[in-house]
């Protein structure tokens, strides 16, 4: 790997942009465009963090999955691994119920928790901040009919203890068509609605001859870094140094740090991207 760094002009601006809450500065010098992300076009054994290719206007150009290539979970993998779990915790919540039922029919106690805190959806929903407006505001549609979907437990319960095992059934029968369905609306709601408000930024970079595009979650704004104020970054951070992430600065209001991703070295280990572009552009 080059260990040099390159030198950029002390009033240049920096394009700041966000990956995993985590504020970027990339020189606008080699910043040729920002996009919202086009469609990507996998290409196989590409690697660990090239995602594929964009097409731009008739260009193929090579993405680069800056999350990956930092070390961090991509925003996709997270965004599937998180619509998952809200699949999952649906069937919770039918099993839930289907397991209620069986508890009346077969005459025995229900043993699973009635605290709409204590299931699996309860926890992660007590404890998830939402970083979207959108998001937060429809997340507290799950309040009322989950903790309605729990309470009904103790009135089954309730209603066996007295013998009314009909009146039981047909209460949670009323569940499973009512306050079930609008959850279960709202999950997939919600699905729909995290992938709709987290579509990432494609940066389409220019250095050395090379034209490429790295993914970021958002870019917040260009400006410039407060004056001397570029340092290199010391060993330990959290930031692996391999020449992607070498020197940081700060911004003029607020003195917020700000890691500087060096253009020059986000495509290092990758000399297959001519081919893999020649090859996009081919078919």
């Amino acid at each position: 790997m080059n260990s040099t760094l390159k030198n950029y002009p002390q009033e240049m601006a920096w394009a700041i942009v966000q990956a995993k809450n985590q504020s970027f500065a990339v020189a606008t010098q080699d910043l040729r465009e920002m996009v919202i992300m086009p469609e990507v076009a996998e290409v196989p054994n590409t690697g660990q963090y090239v995602r594929g290719v964009i097409n731009l206007r008739g260009r193929v150009v090579p993405l680069i999955d800056l999350r990956k290539r930092i070390g961090l979970t991509s925003a996709l993998d997270e965004m599937g691994a998180l619509c998952s779990m809200m699949e999952q915790r649906e069937q919770d919540h039918r099993e839930w119920l289907n397991e209620l039922e069986a508890s009346v029919n077969e005459r025995r106690d229900f043993g699973l928790t009635t605290d709409p805190h204590k299931c699996a959806f309860g926890k992660w929903y007590d404890a998830y901040k939402a970083e979207n407006h959108l998001v937060a505001m429809h997340l507290k549609k799950f309040d009322e009919p989950h903790k309605h979907i729990h309470s009904i437990a103790i009135e089954v319960q309730k209603l066996t203890a007295q013998g009314l095992h009909d009146r039981a059934q047909e209460l949670i029968e009323a569940t499973k068509s009512g306050t079930l369905a609008s959850l279960l609306t709202h999950f997939a709601e919600l699905r729909s609605l995290l992938r709709g408000t987290s579509r990432e930024i494609a940066l389409i970079l220019e250095t050395a001859g090379k034209r490429f595009a790295i993914s970021v979650d958002s870019a917040l704004s260009v400006e410039k870094l407060a004056a001397g104020s570029i340092e290199p970054l010391q060993a330990g951070v959290g930031v692996p140094q391999d020449g992607v992430v070498r020197r940081f600065g700060k911004r003029p209001k607020g003195g917020e740090v700000i890691l500087i991703l060096e253009t020059d070295h986000l495509m290092d280990g990758s000399e297959f991207v001519g081919d893999l572009v020649a090859e996009a552009a081919a078919n």
